[in-house]
């Protein structure tokens, strides 16, 4: 018996970038959509990250630790 993978339906947000991406004509329109997307997923990583940050109270020191420290656990 075969692997049947069913696709979900497009999110409204999915269908607005894909009318927007079938309707561009050019590789630069295409890389420019692409820039604001990447910029786009930078501002929500770092509001995630500033949140965890603040969540946790870390410090810079914590940060040093972290990467400097001998505590860290193998996986």
């Amino acid at each position: 018996m075969k692997n049947v993978v069913k696709a979900k339906p497009l999110s409204q947000a999915q269908m607005m970038v894909w009318q927007i991406v079938k309707d561009m004509e050019s590789e630069k329109d295409l890389s420019e959509l692409r820039d604001l997307l990447l910029d786009f997923y930078e501002s929500k990583m770092q509001q995630h990250l500033d949140k965890t940050v603040a969540e946790k109270g870390y410090i810079e020191a914590d940060f040093e630790k972290m990467l400097y420290g001998h505590d860290r656990k193998t996986s």
